[in-house]
C-alpha cells in the first residue's frame, strides 16, 4: 500500500463513516476512531489492536507484519511512525496554520515562562490557550498528562480551538517531544529558549546529544522570530541560527532583552519594573522571558494593566506554616533547579533551612549524587526520601544520593514521603524565626508513582493538613 492510498482510506472515513480522531493509545479509542499501533512489541501489539477494536475502532495500521492478515479492520503501513506528523496534518488540516502558536522549551522554568505569558496575553485582551502539564482550573488552560504530547492529540486539541475564537495557542516543548517528532509539522510562529542543565540523560544518554534535540527545534522550524536566553553557550549557539531571533540576557547588558540585578527588564530604550512581580529571582527572569516574548509578537503591553501576576502551583511556592516560618514547595528536580532554588532560600531568609528531597526512579541516576551534594550544602537539615520511585527501588536510588554526601551520619533518611515531610515539620517547629521547610522534586504534582502505580500524594495538601492540626 502506498502512502496516497492510505490517505485515501482514512480521508473516505472521515468524510463517510463518522470518523473525528485518530489515536495512539488503545485507551481512550472510541466508536469509529482510527488507531495506529507503533508498539514495536508484537506481544503488546496484538493487545493494543484487540482493545482498539472492542471499543470501536474503524481502522487499524500498523507496521507489525504479524498482525497483516489477523483482522479485516487492520491495514499494514511499514514505518508508519515515520509519517505520524504528516497523516495528523492531512487529517486535521493544519489547524496550527490559523493560529499564532509559542513554543517553550528549555530544561527549567518552560511552565512558568507558558503560564506567565497566558497571564499577559489574557490581561492584554488577547485570547490564547495553553496547553500545560500543570492542572489549573481556569478555562483557557488545558492539562496534558505529558508536557508536549502526541501530534493527533495536539493537532485536535488545536482545530478544537477554531470554534472558540482563540487567537493564539502557547504549547510547553520536551525534549522527549522534539525527539521523537511530536510538534513536527507544527506552524510554530514564535519560540523561547529558557536555558540548558542536566536533565534526562537516561534518554538522551550525554549533554551534547541533549542540547542538539534542544538546537534542532530552532534549526527545523520557520519562526517569526525567537527569544533566546544566551547565559549559556548553546543559547549563544541558538542565537546565531536566525538574524531574527532576539537575546535575553540576565548577566550580560549587550543583548535585545537585559534583565538587570534590580529586577528591571531593558529593551528598545524602555524599562519594565517587575520587582513587585515575584519574591523569586529565578521567577522574575521567568516572568522577564515570558514578557520578552510578548513584546517580540508586537502585542502592546501595558504594565499597569498587568497586575495580579500569579505562579504556577508548585513553582516557588510559600506558605507560612507557622509563626514566622515558611515552607516552600518547588519543582526542582535537577541540580541547576535545585541549587537555584535553595541559593535563593538562603539569601532570602537568616532562619535555618531545612531540605525535603528524592529522586525520580528509572531516570537519569547520574544527577543524584550531584543533587545530594547541593542539597547538603545549602541545608542546615537533609531529610532524603522518595519522589516517584516508579519501579527502581527506593534503597538504591537513596544509595546513588548518599554518594554526594560528606555528613551521612547528619542526614535523616526516610522513604516514607509523608512521614519525611511530618519529620520536616516538626524540625521547624524547634528552628530558629525566619527558617524555611524546603520540600523538592514533585511541586504541583497530586500523585506518587510506584510500581506501576500513581497514588494520591500532594505535598502542599500533606503540610497544610499538619499546619491546620497544629493551629
Amino acid at each position: 500500500m502506498t502512502f496516497d492510498e492510505l490517505i485515501s482510506i482514512i480521508l473516505e472515513l472521515k468524510k463517510n463513516s463518522g470518523c473525528k480522531s485518530i489515536k495512539l493509545n488503545s485507551k481512550f479509542i472510541k466508536k469509529n476512531d482510527i488507531f495506529i499501533s507503533i508498539s514495536e512489541d508484537s506481544k503488546k501489539n496484538l493487545e493494543y489492536v484487540s482493545d482498539a477494536i472492542s471499543k470501536g475502532a474503524q481502522l487499524i495500521i500498523s507496521s507489525d507484519k504479524d498482525q497483516k492478515n489477523k483482522h479485516s479492520l487492520i491495514r499494514y503501513f511499514p514505518n508508519v511512525k515515520n509519517k505520524l506528523s504528516e497523516i495528523s496534518n492531512i487529517f486535521y488540516e493544519e489547524p496550527s496554520k490559523n493560529f499564532k502558536v509559542f513554543g517553550i522549551t528549555g530544561t527549567n522554568g518552560k511552565s512558568s515562562v507558558s503560564y506567565f505569558l497566558h497571564q499577559i496575553f489574557t490581561k492584554s485582551n488577547f485570547r490564547s490557550a495553553l496547553l500545560s502539564s500543570v492542572k489549573n482550573k481556569k478555562k483557557e488552560i488545558f492539562f496534558s498528562e505529558l508536557t508536549t504530547p502526541d501530534t493527533f492529540f495536539l493537532n485536535q486539541f488545536i482545530s478544537n480551538l477554531s470554534v472558540e475564537n482563540y487567537k493564539s495557542v502557547i504549547l510547553e516543548v520536551s525534549s522527549h517531544a522534539i525527539h521523537q517528532k511530536r510538534v513536527e509539522g507544527l506552524d510554530f510562529n514564535f519560540g523561547c529558549f529558557t536555558n540548558i542543565s542536566r536533565d534526562h540523560l537516561d534518554y538522551h544518554k550525554s549533554m551534547k546529544e541533549y542540547s542538539r534535540v534542544k538546537e534542532s527545534f530552532f534549526l527545523d522550524n520557520a519562526f517569526e522570530s525567537c527569544l533566546i536566553n544566551v547565559d549559556t553557550p548553546l543559547g549563544k549557539k541558538i542565537k546565531k541560527i536566525n538574524s531574527n531571533f532576539f537575546s535575553f540576557s540576565s548577566k550580560q547588558k549587550n543583548v535585545d532583552f537585559f534583565f538587570d540585578e534590580k529586577s528591571v527588564l531593558h529593551h528598545d530604550q524602555k524599562t519594565y519594573n517587575l520587582k513587585n512581580y515575584s519574591n523569586s529571582n529565578f521567577m522574575q527572569i521567568n516572568l522577564a522571558m515570558a514578557l520578552s516574548l510578548a513584546l517580540i509578537s508586537k502585542l502592546k503591553i501595558n504594565l499597569k494593566n498587568i497586575k495580579n501576576i500569579l505562579s504556577p502551583l508548585g513553582r516557588f511556592e510559600k506558605i507560612e506554616v507557622l509563626k514566622g516560618k515558611y515552607c516552600v514547595i518547588d519543582y526542582a528536580h535537577t541540580p541547576v533547579a535545585l541549587e537555584t532554588i535553595l541559593s535563593e532560600v538562603n539569601s532570602a531568609h537568616y532562619g535555618d533551612v531545612i531540605s525535603i528531597f528524592g529522586c525520580g526512579g528509572d531516570r537519569d541516576k547520574g544527577k543524584r549524587a550531584k543533587m545530594g551534594e547541593i542539597a547538603e550544602k545549602y541545608s542546615n537539615e537533609l531529610i532524603i526520601t522518595n519522589d516517584n520511585p516508579r519501579w527502581e527501588d527506593p534503597l538504591k536510588i537513596k544509595k546513588d544520593i548518599m554518594k554526594g554526601l560528606k555528613k551521612i551520619s547528619q542526614t535523616h533518611f526516610i522513604l516514607d514521603r509523608r512521614e519525611a515531610i511530618k519529620k520536616g515539620y516538626n524540625l521547624l517547629e524547634s528552628a530558629k524565626k525566619d527558617s524555611v521547610l524546603l520540600i523538592a522534586g514533585k511541586g504541583h504534582e497530586d500523585f506518587q508513582e510506584i510500581e506501576g502505580k500513581k497514588y494520591s500524594f500532594s505535598d502542599k495538601k500533606i503540610i497544610q493538613k499538619l499546619r491546620d492540626v497544629i493551629r
